[in-house]
């Protein structure tokens, strides 16, 4: 983690601004607001996620709606958990933000290949004894083709939230794409997890074919990401950031804490990348 800057402050929205215990951005050179999903949220607010390890040169605080099962749909169901909206777009509790950090499209992507959805939506149910030849082989393109439809969708979405706020019109978004996990049976905690090595099994994917598949996955993810074209936005590319965790490995790996999550080590990297980008744009 870098030395020569602060680590950020990270509230919920429940304590910003109101209250005997609130906390005041006036007290901070920057203010933003993150969602997404278990990238920013895993363990807990102070446990192990990407926000805690990112350190920015002036001193922020960062006012976090993350939750670890958020998908993008649920980032802009803001009827369901109102806070983003509520802080972002207009209103007596929107706030302007110098930053809108993003994590989103990770958990949809675990979400489509699960072993729940066998023969549905992404993965195809391949017969025993099959030998795929491509990780395409293993993959329903219309599937595949309506998921893109509905990242692109879903990011715009947000995009368009930022864009009707008179606080946050011009307020730049920063989107990432992730890292290549290895398909391990490495749950994160009794019960929540693991999560693709359940799935590639379920649909009789080869064990050859399971690395390259993940890999493909995520990098048809970044694909999206770095495509989406949308005003304001700004792609963080951290695909290939992180040291691999080892096929097979029952225990934090190289800068793997489990299947899907970086450990601290891992996310000081990634966190390091993130403010490189973030100060390229934000204002000193």
């Amino acid at each position: 983690m870098a030395t020569n800057g602060r680590p950020v402050v990270i509230v919920r929205p429940e304590q910003l601004g109101f209250g005997d215990n609130s906390v005041s951005p006036s007290g901070f050179g920057r203010h933003m607001l993150a969602e997404g999903d278990s990238w920013f949220s895993f363990g807990s607010l102070l446990g192990n996620n990407l926000l805690n390890r990112l350190v920015l040169t002036r001193s922020t605080l960062v006012t976090s709606t993350a939750r670890p099962s958020d998908t993008l749909a649920h980032m802009v169901d803001w009827w369901r958990d109102p806070a983003f909206a509520t802080l972002l777009a207009d209103g007596p509790r929107s706030w302007p933000f110098d930053a809108i950090l993003l994590s989103g499209g990770g958990n949809d992507l675990i979400d489509a290949v699960s072993d729940r959805l066998v023969g549905q939506q992404l993965l195809r149910l391949l017969p025993p004894g099959s030998d795929p030849a491509s990780p395409q082989d293993c993959i329903r393109p219309e599937a595949w083709a309506a998921f893109e439809t509905y990242l692109r969708a879903n990011f715009a979405m947000v995009s368009q939230l930022a864009a009707g706020s008179p606080n946050n019109a011009a307020t730049p978004i920063f989107v990432h794409t992730y890292d290549y996990p290895t398909p391990n049976d490495l749950p994160a905690a009794p019960g929540r997890g693991p999560w693709l090595l359940p799935a590639l099994k379920a649909h009789g994917i080869p064990e050859p074919m399971h690395q390259p598949l993940t890999d493909h996955l995520i990098e048809q993810l970044a694909g999206v990401v770095r495509t989406l074209g949308l005003a304001n936005v700004h792609v963080i590319d951290t695909l290939g950031t992180l040291t691999r965790a080892v096929s097979g490995a029952t225990g934090d790996s190289n800068d793997w804490l489990n299947e899907i999550h970086p450990n601290p080590q891992g996310y000081g990297k990634l966190a390091l990348v993130w403010r490189a980008a973030i100060e390229a744009v934000v204002a000193p």
